[in-house]
């Protein structure tokens, strides 16, 4: 009879294991459709835009202060257009990534129990705060914002410094002068073609432009809300011990995921959390995810090696102590002892201030 439900037993985590495996495909997939998705709004919208902008162009392709007003007021409209849209398209996008996560557990918890982990999933990812006190909202606000400002921005300075420029220089010819070059290239930025080039790289191309802040987001979220649905729904299965953090194929470098993922902080395992105690994710844009750990999979050896953060990090060599903690400093801060637990995450201009509360010369450090 035991050997029995064993067999039955290992039936169920070998299905559970493929449906996870599943579940990952399918969010990838997923995310890489979301990538495209924004990348065609994008696109899509900053054509609309550089057409209004060649439309309001006079025949000599200049855009006159005189169009300035009505010209904003259509760019507006579009990119408030474009904020309801990608707004929509990301919380769609959650509830699709919620829904992978929790189908692991299809075989092996109610359906009841596995709608609810999603629905907590996506409430989550929706109302969750981040370190700076940012929800979900919060950030698309933010980029939203963002996007107003470098495309208008752009717009009427090229408009207002290129008039300007212009008028300037005819005042030049018309006292038979030459044109310095300084006006004569300002002259130039009212130019429709110089406005939509310069507008698509402040929209889409610079560093920290509205286009790669939003598939940060959307990339971070749809992650999170796979993972969590992925974690309530495990926990329901009595058989589950944990979730064990797993660094991506393409984890890019050290960083503090590797002591996630590596340390035995609960006895379970290297890596491996109990419910509400997982770290994941440690970061936005993580590439690391979760997997299921068993009760029967946690061995001797696992409760034996139960370590903390602290005592973990001293075991590493510098160059992994330096990769976890971000700075020498903190390393150094680690090796004397003044580190605790609750300060490894913690940035070292934030850090400093509360060692040198303590009394601590942190310039000898």
């Amino acid at each position: 009879m035991i050997e029995m439900a064993d067999n039955t037993r290992t039936q169920v985590k070998a299905t559970i294991r493929r449906a996870m495996k599943a579940a990952e495909k399918a969010t990838n997939e997923l995310d890489a459709a979301g990538m495209e998705a924004l990348g065609q709004l994008y696109q899509s919208v900053l054509a609309e835009i550089q057409f209004q902008i060649t439309n309001a162009a006079d025949e000599l392709g200049e855009v006159r202060l005189s169009r300035l007003n009505s010209l904003t007021a259509e760019i507006e409209s579009l990119l408030q257009q474009l904020a309801q849209t990608q707004a929509s398209l990301i919380d769609g996008y959650v509830v699709q990534a919620a829904q992978n996560g929790g189908a692991s557990f299809s075989t092996s918890v109610s359906a009841a129990a596995v709608s609810k982990a999603i629905d907590e999933a996506v409430l989550a990812v929706r109302t969750f705060t981040h370190n700076d006190g940012l929800q979900l909202s919060d950030r698309l606000w933010r980029i939203d914002r963002h996007a107003r400002e470098v495309v208008t921005q752009a717009v009427e300075r090229a408009v207002i410094m290129g008039q300007s420029a212009s008028e300037a220089a005819q005042d030049f010819m018309h006292r038979s002068q030459p044109v310095p070059t300084d006006i004569a290239n300002n002259a130039k930025l009212a130019n429709a073609a110089s406005i939509n080039r310069t507008l698509a790289n402040s929209l889409m191309v610079d560093e920290g432009a509205p286009y790669w802040q939003i598939k940060r987001v959307m990339r971070t979220e749809i992650n999170r809300a796979h993972g969590m649905a992925f974690q309530n729904a495990a926990f329901e299965d009595e058989f589950v011990a944990g979730t064990q953090f797993k660094l991506s194929p393409n984890h890019p470098k050290p960083d503090i995921c590797d002591m996630h993922a590596r340390a035995n902080l609960h006895g379970l395992g290297k890596g491996v959390y109990p419910k509400g105690k997982s770290p994941w994710p440690a970061h936005p844009n993580t590439l690391s995810y979760e997997q299921v750990v068993f009760v029967d999979e946690i061995t001797e050896e696992d409760r034996a090696n139960q370590t903390d953060r602290i005592s973990w990090l001293k075991g590493q060599s510098q160059q992994a102590k330096k990769a976890v903690l971000g700075h020498d400093k903190k390393v150094a801060a680690l090796d004397k002892g003044y580190l605790k637990e609750s300060m490894i995450a913690t940035p070292w201009k934030h850090l400093e201030p509360v060692l040198k509360r303590k009394g601590i010369n942190t310039q000898t450090l």
